[in-house]
């Protein structure tokens, strides 16, 4: 009985790390859409502003949903660090 509730709940934690990817995905393509239009207007791909405004709104939104913001924070330092270097590939231009 109690494996059956874990196998559920695994099912479910598969279907979540599934939507993630897609989400992480749909956030890198669109992050390199973004970093297209910088390059054609000679913009930089990096902006130290904006990673500090969403890093703070991550720390926000992570307590908000009761989560440790140092976890969130880091997590999505990977992700911006990603999508950077995804631009940076796909598309090139400035750091």
């Amino acid at each position: 009985m109690a494996d059956d509730k874990i196998e559920e709940l695994r099912r479910e934690i598969d279907e979540i790390n599934d939507i993630l990817l897609s989400l992480i995905a749909d956030r890198q393509e669109i992050s390199v859409a973004i970093g297209a239009i910088k390059v054609s207007r000679g913009l930089e791909l990096y902006s130290e502003e904006r990673e500090a405004e969403l890093l703070e709104k991550f720390r926000e939104d992570a307590l908000e949903r009761d989560l440790d913001p140092e976890y969130v924070e880091e997590l999505m330092r990977v992700v911006l660090e990603h999508s950077r270097a995804a631009q940076r590939r796909i598309v090139g231009g400035g750091s």
